[in-house]
């Protein structure tokens, strides 16, 4: 899903797509960011440990923040999104997870930044949709879509074991977690494609 949004969005159409060239930047980080979750998922999986789980979060730390950015860029103000707070929030979800693998090494795991930076968008890009109603790319279904599929995959993962067990032991939480999280970003994807036509 990651390499076709990036086809998408720097591919022969990009000019259909994006009034400004500038305003393909968010979305390009965000697939590049969802194109890595799968290395660093793999990763992980293949030995699960904390220090491998950073690299497993880590990307998708990145696309959820450039998403965020896009948003902004898109409702509120262009420039501000797409210059100046796309690198402020991708690092700022960056240093979360940094922070908690440092205090995972001073054997206390801190996650409430970590936690605040995933959680509270979920919150407040809504509201900053109902609060800036005017838009070019993000249209309010589409993210409506987009915060319901990604909230479910959060669902999923926090009661993994449960599903599991509902499930009868067929498939876990964290494995219907990615499905969801997938859809999610089909999603963004359809709504760029949206404006092709």
């Amino acid at each position: 899903m990651g390499t076709i949004g990036v086809f998408t969005v720097y591919g022969r159409k990009r000019p259909v797509i994006f009034v400004h060239p500038p305003d393909s930047r968010p979305y390009a980080v965000f697939f590049v960011g969802v194109a890595l979750v799968s290395l660093g998922s793999a990763y992980y999986h293949w030995a699960p440990s904390n220090d491998r789980l950073l690299w497993d979060r880590l990307p998708m730390s990145i696309a959820f923040m450039a998403f965020c950015s896009a948003i902004v860029a898109d409702r509120i103000h262009v420039k501000a999104g797409n210059t100046v707070l796309l690198p402020i929030l991708v690092t700022l979800g960056l240093l979360s997870l940094f922070y908690w693998d440092w205090t995972e090494l001073l054997g206390r795991g801190d996650l409430r930044f970590y936690g605040f930076v995933q959680y509270y968008p979920i919150i407040a890009l809504p509201v900053v949709c109902w609060l800036f109603p005017q838009y070019r790319y993000t249209a309010g279904r589409y993210i409506a879509w987009v915060v319901s599929w990604y909230g479910l995959s959060k669902v999923l993962e926090y009661f993994d074991h449960e599903v599991f067990n509902v499930l009868g032991h067929l498939i876990s939480g964290h494995t219907l977690k990615h499905l969801a999280a997938a859809v999610s970003t089909f999603v963004v994807l359809r709504m760029l494609q949206r404006q092709r036509q």
